[in-house]
């Protein structure tokens, strides 16, 4: 580790398929579905078309080769005088280093191509900017096991510096399993994931790409003999699609968070999970700035829900703001991990209620935006399809009254606990010092039944986030403002 070394060659591997992934799958669909189409035959005159684009495809694929190759071989990372030190970049080069008391927490995650060679993706947090973070796309996992424990103790080495104390001997610091999701749980989670709407959209589009493939007007014609009724192969067809939907939505969310298991060391929690590619997140305790349950209409109903980490700038992946402590979990049963593993919080409350008088308004404010493009549907779509459209309205205003008994607010000591709902019915907690900001505010409309809205901000990820209570009344909000402005 104290001399310069490249990243493993399979890295090389993974960044092309990284490439493909993000720019170039698309394009290779398009070109499958339309193969048949291309001039494949010698003898027809724009067979030169066929070669000169397959030339080319194959030109931009040994530059792009010889680029990836290029950048790898300027990718070096050494340790230096109790630093981490990254250096890279093919035109511009960016010299990163971490001291490893300054590293926040060390990720592990393990591919499919990770694995046969006993390599690892470390991801390396820090407490910087967004940009401050280091990825090490491939290393062995002895490397990495040695990142993590320079980083351990260079954090004891600190404490002991800060307190005075000389430390005798180094301490042992056990890990515990916090919980363990079960077969039964995991597969409640995978047949209720929410993912299923997204990969529909996904099998329709390849669906409607396949008629030449697939003989629809053929298979249309065979049953238009036994169901005369149109609406019957279309709800066929639809029923076909969201099956193979929630099959492949259920395999995506087995394979994502099978071996599911939260440890704590120290102050540290380490979320684990995934059976082909093994993810491991590091999340120390000092960073979480607020907890999340939240439940889904149906998952509510049988006392299921998910609890949420926010977290000042740690992430399970790129791009996302949460980390995720339990993806599925009896309530009650979620609620004595959280006790046992935040026990300055506190999960019992008595919650104070949006007043009686407003429910119409969370009722209007839910459905009042699609009343325009209902009218809109319902006039332009011919033979009386668009009327159907009005099923939104009564949907959206039963969602509105559902907001307004989920809505509540309960103050306990320093923590400030907020019950709000979108469709996911969400109950966040939070301690008075992690708020960034809170206030509150009142409409024209809002004023004359003397109720107002509050919106609290906490740091999560690289961002921030909001959570907004609407539709109570402000002198009740205003002891909320009392209790977070800093006394005089």
């Amino acid at each position: 580790m104290y001399e310069k070394q490249h990243l493993h060659p399979i890295t090389i591997l993974l960044k092309l398929l990284k490439i493909v992934k993000e720019t170039i799958a698309g394009f290779a669909i398009i070109f499958i579905l339309n193969i048949k189409n291309i001039p494949w035959n010698p003898a027809d005159p724009n067979f030169k078309w066929t070669l000169l684009g397959l030339f080319v495809v194959f030109f931009l694929l040994c530059i792009l080769l010889v680029f990836v190759w290029l950048s790898w071989r300027k990718h070096v990372y050494w340790v230096e005088n109790d630093e981490l030190h990254v250096e890279k970049g093919l035109f511009v080069k960016k010299h990163q280093y971490a001291p490893f008391e300054r590293i926040q927490s060390v990720n592990f995650k393990e591919g499919i191509f990770h694995r046969p060679f006993g390599l690892v993706k470390v991801s390396i947090e820090t407490a910087g900017s967004e940009d401050s973070g280091i990825d090490l796309t491939a290393i062995s996992r002895e490397q990495a096991d040695w990142i993590d424990t320079a980083t351990k103790r260079a954090k004891r080495q600190e404490k002991v510096a800060k307190e005075g104390v000389i430390a005798e001997k180094e301490e042992i610091v056990t890990r515990e399993t916090v919980y363990k999701m079960t077969t039964k749980n995991l597969f409640i989670l995978a047949t209720t994931s929410s993912g299923i709407g997204v990969i529909f959209s996904a099998v329709a589009a390849i669906m409607s790409q396949l008629s030449d493939i697939i003989p629809y007007e053929l298979i249309f014609n065979e049953l238009k003999d036994f169901m005369k009724i149109g609406i019957l192969i279309v709800s066929l067809i639809v029923f076909v699609i969201l099956f193979i939907s929630w099959l492949i939505s259920v395999v995506i969310t087995y394979l994502n968070h099978a071996n599911f298991m939260v440890e704590r060391e120290g102050n540290r929690l380490f979320i684990s999970k995934g059976l082909l590619e093994k993810k491991r997140v590091a999340v120390p305790l000092s960073r979480i700035q607020g907890i999340k349950i939240v439940e889904t209409p149906f998952r509510q109903l049988f006392g299921f829900a998910a609890i949420q980490l926010e977290s000042a700038g740690n992430t399970e992946d790129e791009g996302e703001s949460k980390i995720s402590l339990v993806p599925l979990i009896k309530k009650r049963e979620g609620l004595a991990v959280l006790a046992e593993l935040f026990p300055g919080y506190q999960f019992e409350y008595t919650l104070t209620k949006a007043p009686k008088r407003a429910w119409w308004r969370f009722v209007l404010f839910a459905s009042a935006w699609a009343i325009l493009p209902v009218a809109a549907v319902s006039y332009f779509v011919p033979h009386g399809y668009g009327l159907y459209s009005l099923i939104l309205l009564p949907f959206l205003m039963f969602l509105g009254y559902l907001k307004y008994r989920s809505s509540g607010f309960a103050l306990y000591d320093k923590q400030l606990t907020l019950v709000t709902r979108s469709i996911s019915k969400e109950t966040f907690f939070v301690m008075k010092h992690r708020i960034q900001a809170l206030g509150v505010g009142q409409s024209v409309f809002a004023e004359r039944g003397n109720l107002a809205r509050i919106n609290v901000s906490i740091v999560a990820g690289t961002a921030e986030s909001e959570t907004t209570l609407r539709f109570f009344e402000k002198d009740k909000l205003m002891t909320i403002f009392n209790w977070y402005r800093p006394m005089n």
